[in-house]
């Protein structure tokens, strides 16, 4: 025999070899795979017929005045007011989705996540909706709105300590996505801003959308003129505390008009 065919006959039993090798290997992957599967079916039916032992329930913000939820109240949500004992049922009877509904159901929750482990736990996590400001209307409810300028209810629970705003036009909601845009945005920056925050009690929205501002201290009031342009507005009133009022002091004028461009007017 050539050394060629040895060689030859050589190559082919290493490939041979090979071949085995990696059939095995892929037997041994598929069999742990396979086994894991089982595994995995094995704790998810054990899972889901575990009954609910404990409920946490964790409410972020609860700390600040803001708030209108406490854990009773979501326990009554998951619960859709005692109807449905969650307490000792399983996993499998349970719909975190339809918990998760119900919870969200509520104008004053922003986000609701729930979650459950091993143990039997279920785990509600809130990020209420917290207001920003509140809406006075003569013959009609008042409301709250929120960040992204979601209405919610007044209570007779709570009543939060924010901007007030009156409207001469009563008749229709806010409309926050178009025509109201900017007056929510202005609204979140004087709600964010510590200094402006302290300083403005009230907005009055005229018919023809002039917009009069009322401060926290002192008998004048600020016109704005619209909505438009509203961040140099704010910055003239910023000015008008820093530099104008220290020098007359909070009783020498009655009306500070900031809609002019670059000019603070007082009378």
């Amino acid at each position: 025999m050539s050394e060629n065919t040895e060689n030859t006959n050589y190559t082919d039993k290493e490939q041979e070899s090979s071949t085995k090798l990696r059939f095995k290997k892929s037997v041994k992957i598929a069999f742990f795979a396979v086994l894991i599967g089982i595994i995995l079916i094995i704790i998810e039916f054990w899972y889901q017929n575990r009954p609910i032992t404990q409920i946490h329930i964790k409410i972020k913000n609860q700390e600040t005045s803001l708030t209108f939820l406490d854990s009773a109240e979501i326990f009554r949500l998951l619960t859709d007011n005692g109807k449905e004992s969650i307490k000792g049922s399983t996993f499998r009877k349970i719909s975190v989705k339809t918990l998760e509904s119900r919870v969200k159901a509520n104008l004053f929750v922003n986000k609701c996540e729930i979650a459950r482990n091993l143990r039997g736990d279920l785990f509600v996590e809130i990020s209420p909706s917290l207001p920003i400001a509140r809406f006075l209307r003569e013959g009609k409810p008042d409301f709250y709105i929120d960040s992204i300028g979601k209405i919610m209810p007044t209570t007779e629970k709570f009543t939060a300590r924010v901007m007030l705003i009156s409207r001469e036009d009563t008749k229709q909601l806010p409309d926050f996505a178009k025509k109201d845009k900017e007056l929510l945005n202005m609204i979140k920056f004087i709600q964010k801003d510590k200094f402006l925050k302290l300083q403005i009690a009230q907005l009055d929205i005229l018919a023809n959308e002039q917009i009069i501002m009322y401060p926290q201290i002192g008998q004048h009031t600020f016109e704005l003129g619209t909505s438009d342009n509203w961040q140099a507005k704010l910055d003239r009133l910023i000015t008008f505390y820093q530099e104008i009022i220290p020098r007359k002091g909070w009783s020498s004028f009655k009306k500070v008009k900031l809609q002019y461009d670059k000019q603070i007017v007082c009378e």
